[in-house]
C-alpha cells in the first residue's frame, strides 16, 4: 500500500486517496468485548523471523519485579531500520531511557540539510551538501525540562501529542506550545516526507486520542512509519481500540507482536 501510495504524483490526491481509505475503513461489529481482548489471539500476524526486544528495566513489585519499558522491533529487510538512513520518534519517557538509549546505540542516522532547507529556502546557493546525523527523538512534557541532547544521537523535545490526558503538570496544561501532532512536530523539525522508521507512543493512557487525532487529520502521515509501538489502554474504551486496530489493518499494518502490560500494579 505504502507503494502504491509513493507512486502518486499529487501530494493532494495522495493525502485524499488515503483520508478515503480510514473512511471507508469496515469496522467489524464488536457485539463482544471479549473479542477485543483476543484481538491478538485471532489476527493473522506478520511472522517476523528476526524480532528482538529493546531497552527496558526491572521494576521491584512487592516480592517480585517485572520488566517493563522494552519494546519490540523486527529486523527483516525492508522492516529494519537502515543504521545509514534512519529515523526513530519516541513519544512518552518518564525518565525511562533504556530504549532511546538503545536505538541510540544502533546508530539510527537520518539525513538532513543545513538550515536553508529548515527555514523554507530553495534549492541552490543556500543548500549546504548532505550531513549525516544520528538522530532519535525524545519527546515528554511531563518531566518539565527545557530541549537538551543525551547522549551522541538523542534528542528530547519539550513537546507531546495533541490529546494528551495524562499527568501533565497544572503548570503546564496552559502551554499549548509543549502540544503538538504529528504532522506539526514533523514539519517543525524538518522531517516532512520522511519515513518514520520506528515509531513508539507510550504517553499513560492518551495513546488512543493521539492516534484517533492523526487518523482524523492526517493519516497519509501513517503510511510513512514502517513500525509502530503503541501502549493502548483499554480500560472502558475497548471499541475506540478495536476502531484503531482496523484502521490499522486498512493502512496495511500486520500485527507483529501483541502482549498485556506487564504493570501488576495497574493491570488485571
Amino acid at each position: 500500500m505504502q507503494l502504491k501510495y509513493a507512486a502518486e504524483k499529487n501530494l493532494e490526491l495522495v493525502k485524499e486517496n488515503i483520508l478515503k481509505v480510514v473512511q471507508t475503513c469496515p469496522i467489524p461489529d464488536l457485539h463482544d468485548i471479549q473479542l477485543e481482548f483476543d484481538y491478538g489471539k485471532n489476527t493473522k500476524r506478520y511472522a517476523c523471523a528476526n524480532k528482538t526486544q529493546l531497552g527496558g528495566i526491572m521494576v521491584p513489585y512487592l516480592q517480585q519485579s517485572y520488566l517493563d519499558g522494552d519494546k519490540w522491533i523486527c529486523y527483516e529487510p525492508g522492516l529494519a531500520p537502515d543504521p545509514k538512513d534512519c529515523l526513530v520518534y519516541s513519544f512518552g519517557i518518564s525518565n525511562e531511557w533504556s530504549f532511546d538509549d538503545a536505538m541510540d546505540k544502533y546508530g539510527c542516522q537520518v539525513r538532513l540539510r543545513y538550515a536553508g532547507e529548515l527555514d523554507g529556502g530553495e534549492e541552490g546557493s543556500d543548500w549546504a551538501s548532505w550531513v549525516m546525523l544520528n538522530e532519535v527523538y525524545s519527546f515528554d512534557p511531563t518531566m518539565n525540562r527545557p530541549n537538551f541532547k543525551r547522549g551522541s544521537n538523542i534528542y528530547f523535545k519539550n513537546l507531546g501529542l495533541e490529546g494528551y490526558k495524562g499527568t501533565l503538570p497544572e503548570r503546564e496544561q496552559s502551554k499549548v506550545d509543549t502540544l503538538g501532532n504529528i504532522m506539526n512536530i514533523m514539519r517543525m523539525l524538518g522531517h516532512e516526507g520522511r519515513r518514520i522508521d520506528y515509531l513508539k507512543i507510550d504517553i499513560e493512557g492518551s495513546e488512543i486520542p493521539a492516534l484517533e487525532q492523526v487518523f482524523s487529520d492526517a493519516p497519509h502521515l501513517l503510511t510513512q512509519v514502517s513500525q509502530l509501538d503503541g501502549n493502548l489502554d483499554k480500560t472502558s474504551k475497548y471499541y475506540r481500540v478495536w476502531r484503531i486496530y482496523h484502521l490499522l489493518e486498512c493502512l496495511g499494518f500486520q500485527l507483529i507482536h501483541m502482549e498485556a502490560n506487564r504493570n501488576p500494579p495497574t493491570q488485571f
